[in-house]
């Protein structure tokens, strides 16, 4: 109403009054539409897979004439594996403990694999002569491409034969665990 009287409102008090319905109506759609964008946004983030990248699981090694008798130990760090030959063959071997998954150190001079965590021993056939790991070592299959002779590993692809239990620890028949595809004969 105007202050003197009449019926008539004054021009400024409708133009402040539709200043601030404006603004009000600005801030509750402009929520509204960030909220929206907000959720939106999350909705395709989600919808769009997170990528991850790690090493392949199947991967070529070089060939068997790169390898000599024994554990080589060149690609424990960068594929976690040991490369073994014997005078029969050639397998991989995983390098990651059975106890709790540490990743143990080959000792030439012992002839031993040692767990620096928490103390489990294997021998050259991942056998467990020592220490608290509950199974051998994995070996990781293994073949030779026929087009470059080279050796195949799948990482992913494991052999876990049960262990009897002996005096000198958890040991496995080492002629059954040399069979395809966890072994190559030279």
């Amino acid at each position: 109403m105007n202050p003197t009287g009449g019926g008539k409102e004054n021009p400024q008090d409708v133009s402040r009054r539709r200043f601030l319905t404006m603004l009000g109506l600005g801030i509750g759609w402009g929520g509204v539409t960030a909220t929206l964008a907000g959720t939106g946004a999350a909705t395709l983030r989600y919808m769009v897979p997170t990528i991850r990248y790690e090493p392949p699981t199947i991967f070529k090694i070089g060939k068997p004439e790169d390898y000599g008798v024994g554990v080589d130990n060149k690609l424990k760090k960068e594929r976690q594996i040991w490369v073994v030959r014997n005078e029969r063959g050639l397998y991989v071997m995983v390098a990651i403990c059975r106890h709790l998954g540490c990743t143990p150190n080959w000792f030439q001079d012992q002839g031993r694999f040692r767990c620096p965590c928490h103390g489990s021993i294997y021998d050259m056939m991942g056998n467990v002569v020592g220490g608290p790991a509950p199974r051998t070592l994995w070996r990781a299959g293994v073949s030779l491409d026929s087009v470059d002779g080279q050796i195949v590993v799948n990482f992913t692809q494991r052999q876990d034969p049960d262990p009897k239990g002996t005096p000198e620890g958890l040991m496995v028949d080492e002629r059954s665990r040399e069979v395809p595809p966890f072994f190559i004969k030279l």
